[in-house]
């Protein structure tokens, strides 16, 4: 058991929902693998790439979110500004062919982890946040590469 005052132990219904955000793109990804027609086809790739673009946005609202807990932070209009990437990464992706759309989702995803973790160096977010961060972009990486790998395959 954890102690109330352990910043560094991920708190219950965050690592639960995390993980929970992560079956998505397992299902997705999976769906790709499948020989039933119905789910290898383009709606099961469609719906991985959104969802993963819709995840990419909800990772710099939680930046917008941070950034305005700190309004004496001197970096407060750069981390305002740079927390809008993350949604516009997500809708480019939704833009191009699918190959270019997950490669931009994957970078997306890493950069995204990268400024966290910096983040959690720096004490702009909770020590807890950089392990729930690593846990869950290398569980939705893995899950985007493998259907770059079947998408490059087919």
């Amino acid at each position: 058991m954890t102690s109330l005052s352990d910043r560094t132990a991920i708190p219950g219904a965050a690592l639960a929902l995390g993980l929970g955000g992560l079956i998505p793109f397992f299902v997705t990804a999976l769906s790709q693998w499948s020989d039933i027609p119905q789910l290898a086809a383009e709606a099961g790739f469609r719906a991985g790439i959104t969802y993963a673009a819709v995840i990419l946005s909800f990772l710099g609202g939680i930046r917008w979110g941070a950034a305005m807990q700190s309004p004496s932070n001197t970096h407060q209009s750069a981390e305002l500004a740079g927390s809008v990437v993350a949604s516009l990464v997500g809708w480019a992706s939704l833009w191009l062919s699918p190959l270019l759309g997950l490669c931009l989702l994957v970078a997306g995803f890493l950069l995204q982890a990268l400024w966290d973790i910096l983040s959690v160096e720096k004490n702009r977010l909770p020590p807890w946040f950089g392990k729930l961060r690593m846990v869950l972009t290398v569980g939705a990486v893995l899950a985007q590469s493998s259907m770059l790998v079947k998408l490059t395959i087919s």
